[in-house]
């Protein structure tokens, strides 16, 4: 018989029914004891003070304050309690973001009960346990990373590009057919050298047509022509580029005579995706000569490029109401806008404002474009992050001394909440769905981009209601001037959106265009413009 101590163990979870679960079996094992629940990361860290738990079982996603959150502050304050992680997100950022927070274990809430208990006693011996899931994204974050890093040091050369792809796809995408083609038709890397099934110039075409990845499973009519043959599932994903009408090339995985993982090969696909629009990206920039005289054309060029980069109609989803616009005063624009698809039906929502004009802000922009792309669909929960890592590279990558203002922001349509960081930009303005109902502005929660290499932002969340209106701006609106020199100003952009927060965001758009007009009567010298209305309908 035992006679030691059953291990003390709390529960962390904004979920009544998980811990209620929980709850059922810990009561029914002799090795455990239930000491405390709570339902977010603040409580969790009251409950370990008064209650003092060997071993806390930790959810993530949570109000308040967030598990990596809380974890972090027990691993420092009480190096002796040990904290399980059990949720339901296998994206590499919250794996590694848990246990760089000190987390013992990861594991996900389809756990079998017994395995569950078998893990809190391994975390409560000191031991560290991992769910294979959890494993397996962080091992294939690393064999990507290590793709990354090796791009990223050699020269700008799409032979030594092919020559890191042959070294790592393999591994990556065992079992697969691999196909990698620079438009139009250059074929960068195939894996095996002769394929059997390779895809034909019209499937490539097609692709160059379409700006999301794209699965076509057993039995299923390909737009070109043919059907997919039993037993194989095809993924067809474009290289987005910065300066094109559409994708500078494309991705193809052939899986045979076994079924993938579905999730786990399109987030590697995306990964790889980002990776190579990154790559490709850097190799026609860094070509680009330094030396070339700014011309009309090459300024015309630049408006072109930055044409390009702007999506051409806001996203369209159920409840929601979206309308965006740019004004360039000049050939070239330093404003720009972009919504990003994500993982989970999720979007990301950025408006920025570069610091320069001409040429160079334009390749700036474009780059900034990119990397913002990349890095957003890398961490698609987590825009601080996101944005952190595209600071990281505007210095190691763009020594120009151009920085950028951003406000870009994960919206989750479904529930309504948007979490955002705001890079020194222009605070977005809220207005409640009632009248008399008071303005909100969402603040800076840190710096522009490019400014300090070892600079942070904070993340906040913000949940819409229906009728709320979110106008994000760029400076051009408020410091549009008249012929006297007076300013429109932030109360005249406030005076201009108050009354029409009920209508459409299209016309909530046009308002603010037409009173700036009124307003600036033709006065010269102004600003780029760019306006995004982000509005929950139902």
């Amino acid at each position: 018989m035992n006679n030691s101590s059953p291990v003390r163990v709390a529960i962390i979870d904004d979920h009544a029914i998980v811990r209620r679960g929980l709850s059922a079996i810990l009561n029914t094992n002799e090795a455990l004891q239930l000491v405390g629940e709570a339902e977010d990361g603040q409580e969790a860290i009251e409950l370990c003070e008064l209650t003092q738990p060997e071993v806390v079982l930790m959810d993530l996603i949570m109000p308040r304050m967030d598990g990596i959150e809380a974890t972090r502050v027990i691993h420092q304050r009480w190096p002796h309690i040990q904290v399980l992680v059990l949720t339901s997100f296998t994206e590499k950022e919250m794996i590694q973001g848990a246990l760089d927070a000190g987390a013992r274990g990861y594991l996900l809430k389809n756990v079998r009960g017994r395995d569950l208990v078998a893990a809190i006693l391994e975390v409560h011996r000191g031991g560290q346990t991992i769910a294979q899931e959890a494993r397996q994204t962080l091992h294939l974050s690393e064999q990507f990373s290590m793709l990354e890093q090796e791009i990223d040091e050699q020269p700008n050369s799409t032979a030594l590009l092919s020559e890191s792809l042959n070294k790592r796809l393999p591994k990556l995408f065992p079992n697969y057919q691999i196909q990698v083609q620079i438009f139009p038709g250059q074929d960068l890397y195939t894996h095996p050298a002769q394929l059997k099934n390779p895809v034909p110039d019209l499937g490539w075409s097609w692709l160059r047509t379409h700006s999301e990845l794209k699965l076509f499973l057993y039995g299923e009519e390909f737009p070109w022509g043919g059907i997919q043959t039993a037993g194989q599932i095809l993924l067809l994903a474009p290289i987005k580029g910065s300066g094109e009408t559409g994708p500078i090339g494309g991705i193809s995985l052939l899986s045979a005579d076994f079924t993938p993982d579905i999730p786990e090969l399109t987030g590697s696909a995306e990964a790889l995706t980002a990776i190579l629009t990154a790559a490709l990206a850097q190799e026609s920039i860094a070509g680009a000569s330094p030396d070339r005289t700014r011309t009309s054309d090459e300024l015309e060029m630049a408006g072109r490029l930055q044409s390009r980069i702007l999506p051409e109609t806001p996203p369209e989803f159920d409840g929601w109401d979206i309308a965006a616009r740019l004004l360039p005063a000049r050939e070239t624009s330093g404003d720009f806008y972009d919504f990003i698809p994500l993982a989970n039906d999720k979007w990301g929502i950025l408006i920025a404002d570069v610091t320069d004009k001409g040429l160079g802000a334009a390749v700036f922009m474009a780059m900034c474009s990119a990397l913002i792309r990349t890095y957003a669909v890398r961490f698609p929960t987590l825009p601080a992050l996101a944005l952190s890592s595209v600071n990281e590279r505007i210095f190691s990558d763009m020594r120009g001394g151009l920085f950028l203002t951003a406000f870009y922001g994960i919206l989750e349509p479904h529930t309504g909440r948007l979490r955002y960081v705001n890079a020194g930009h222009n605070p977005p303005i809220l207005l409640g769905g009632q009248k008399g109902k008071p303005i909100d502005k969402l603040p800076r929660t840190g710096m522009a981009l490019g400014v300090s290499e070892n600079a942070t932002w904070q993340q906040k969340l913000v949940k819409f209601s229906p009728g709320d209106v979110l106008v994000m701006y760029t400076d051009g609106i408020t410091e549009a001037h008249n012929r006297q020199g007076l300013l429109f100003s932030d109360a005249r952009l406030q005076d201009a959106i108050r009354d029409h927060r009920q209508r459409s965001a299209a016309d909530i758009l046009n308002t603010i265009f037409g009173e700036v007009n009124r307003f600036t009567d033709d006065a010269p010298d102004q600003d780029d413009m760019a306006v995004v209305i982000l509005s929950r309908s139902s």
